[in-house]
Order: C-alpha cells, then structure tokens, then sequence
C-alpha cells in the first residue's frame, strides 16, 4: 500500500506542475501579445514624426 501512496503523491506532483506550466505558458504568450502591440504602436509613432 505504500507503494501505491507514493505513486498518487508523485502523479499529484506532477499534475500540480504541469498546470503550473500550463498556466504560466498562457500568461506569458498573453504578455508576449502585449509586448509586440506596444512595439507596433511605439514604432507607428516614431514613424508619424
């Protein structure tokens, strides 16, 4: 039985990371979205002057 204990904690392990991945992927393309708009607009008004 303890054998299939540690089993569950390890596979909660690594379910809990992996949505940690999951998640922090999502956020970061999210920013990297953000990121590349301000450029366009930045370089759109560097372009005006």
């Amino acid at each position: 039985m303890g054998f299939d204990d540690d089993e569950k904690q390890i596979q909660k392990k690594i379910s809990w990371i992996s949505n940690q991945i999951r998640e922090t992927k999502i956020q970061l393309n999210r920013q990297y979205q953000e990121l590349k708009d301000a450029l366009k607009e930045q370089e759109k008004l560097r372009n005006k002057k």
